[in-house]
């Protein structure tokens, strides 16, 4: 029901080189309004009895994907709100949804290699005590960043990786693009490659001290066992897609 997470742009330039324009929304949601306010409705339900919080912010939505894979170096953005995005995921493992009712929800995240070439995940903790691993990384919310001009968006993947795993700039050796992807859930993520200039041994240490507990613990995979991606069923489908982008690393 979910579309398949696919890589949208690879040979991207390098983020300086983007224009960002302020874009009024093409999202019609007219045809779905009460169906998204009602499944709104059981989210905010699943949440209180869950004992976690939750809000309704302003995600920036990317509204010209085509003119981007066709080689326009301009970013249009508007907004959506965090609950018309968990609204359309819940219609959409309903239903196949058309692409015209994407929610193209802006993340940033990055392929992150230590200097002894690790690449490094998240691992994320659900109440249930289970285990999932993403990228680090976020979602690009208006409320938190008013994103004014594309070296923005990488300073917001990089306010992740300080938050996330307390990866501080002096420990940055380099930072590019690698690729612009559409995940299942209908997110656009903009990838970042960022090369640390410390090792595993001192990216773990220097999380024990990070600024949020948003993330459980770190994972580390080689070359060979990065590739291995492919084949491990995740609840997170993009992460297939990870031995392709390791390709772009550079």
């Amino acid at each position: 029901m979910m579309p398949n997470s696919k890589i949208l742009i690879k040979n991207v330039s390098e983020i300086e080189s983007y224009d960002v324009l302020a874009s009024e929304s093409s999202l019609n949601i007219v045809p779905y309004e009460q169906v998204l306010k009602d499944y709104w409705h059981e989210v905010i339900a699943d949440a209180q009895s869950a004992g976690t919080e939750i809000w309704d912010g302003q995600y920036y939505r990317l509204e010209n994907i085509d003119e981007i894979q066709r080689g326009s170096l301009q970013l249009k953005l508007s907004t959506i709100s965090y609950s018309t995005t968990r609204s359309l995921m819940k219609l959409s493992q309903q239903q196949n949804l058309a692409s015209c009712y994407f929610p193209y929800h802006v993340n940033t995240g990055a392929l992150i290699s230590t200097s002894d070439d690790f690449f490094v995940f998240g691992q994320k903790t659900t109440k249930s005590g289970t285990y999932y691993l993403d990228l680090i990384g976020g979602g690009l919310q208006k409320d938190e960043l008013d994103v004014q001009q594309a070296i923005d968006i990488k300073n917001n993947i990089l306010k992740e990786a300080f938050e996330e795993a307390n990866i501080t700039s002096s420990m940055i050796d380099w930072v590019n693009l690698n690729s612009l992807i559409l995940t299942n859930t209908m997110s656009v993520v903009i990838l970042f490659n960022i090369k640390l200039n410390v090792d595993k041994g001192l990216l773990l240490k220097s999380f024990e001290d990070r600024v949020e507990n948003e993330l459980s613990g770190l994972q580390f995979f080689d070359q060979q066992s990065v590739k291995e991606f492919s084949y491990k069923e995740n609840t997170l489908s993009y992460l297939s897609l990870i031995p392709k982008l390791v390709k772009n690393f550079s």
